[in-house]
C-alpha cells in the first residue's frame, strides 16, 4: 500500500470580516511545530496589541489546539478549527484578532465572524503537496560507477548517500517515490544489484 502525500499551506494568507463595528483580522500560516505557532501569535500580539482578543487555532499532525481568548466558550477557537480541519490541510495554523466595535454579535455573531475571516485568510494560502521520497541501498563499483551521471540526468531529484571503499560506493539512492519503479529497472537493466529499504 503507497502512502498518500499530505497537502500543507503554501505560504500565509491573511483575511478580514467586520459585522455591526467590530473589525476581525485573520491569518492562516504554515506551522511545523508548536513553536513556529507560538512565535507568531507573540509577533500578532505585539503589532496589535489594542485588540480585545488574539483567537487562535492549530492543527499538527494529528495534534490540534485552539483558544476563545475570554470570548464566549466555542465561539472562536472552535469555529477556527473547524475551518482548518474542512481545508484538507496539514500542519496549519490561525490566529484572528478582534477589534470590539461596541456592539455585541451574539454567540452565532461571533462565531461567524471568527469563521469568516479564517475562511478569507484560508482562501489565499495555496496548497502544497508533500513528495513523497524512498530510499534503496546500493553498491556501484568503480566500474559501475558512471550509472551515477546517468541517473542524475533521467532522475532530476534523486539524492546518493554515501561513501566510497576500496570496492567502489556504498550507500543509498534517495528519490521521489514515484521514480523509484524506473529508477529500478533503469538499475536492473544495466546489471546492478539492489535491495529496496
Amino acid at each position: 500500500m503507497t502512502a498518500e502525500p499530505r497537502n500543507f499551506p503554501a505560504q500565509e494568507g491573511y483575511g478580514e470580516y467586520e459585522d455591526r463595528g467590530s473589525r476581525f483580522f485573520a491569518w492562516v500560516f504554515p506551522a511545523s511545530d508548536e513553536a513556529v505557532f507560538q512565535a507568531r501569535l507573540e509577533e500578532l500580539k505585539i503589532e496589535h496589541v489594542k485588540a480585545r482578543h488574539h483567537c487562535w487555532a492549530w492543527r499538527l499532525g494529528s495534534a490540534y489546539r485552539f483558544s476563545d481568548d475570554g470570548e464566549p466558550g466555542g465561539t472562536a477557537g472552535r469555529p477556527m478549527l473547524r475551518v482548518l480541519e474542512g481545508s484538507g490541510l496539514h500542519d496549519l495554523a490561525a490566529i484572528c484578532v478582534r477589534y470590539f466595535g461596541g456592539v455585541k454579535l451574539g454567540t452565532g455573531g461571533l462565531a461567524r465572524a471568527y469563521s469568516g475571516a479564517t475562511a478569507r485568510a484560508l482562501a489565499e494560502v495555496g496548497c502544497r503537496a508533500e513528495v513523497l521520497r524512498s530510499a534503496l541501498d546500493l553498491r556501484l563499483g568503480f566500474a559501475e560507477f558512471g550509472l551515477r551521471t546517468e541517473v542524475e540526468a533521467l532522475f532530476p531529484g534523486v539524492v546518493f548517500l554515501g561513501d566510497f571503499d576500496d570496492l567502489g560506493w556504498q550507500g543509498q539512492i534517495v528519490a521521489e517515490a514515484s521514480d523509484m519503479g524506473r529508477l529500478c529497472t533503469f538499475l536492473l537493466e544495466r546489471g546492478v544489484e539492489l535491495s529496496k529499504e
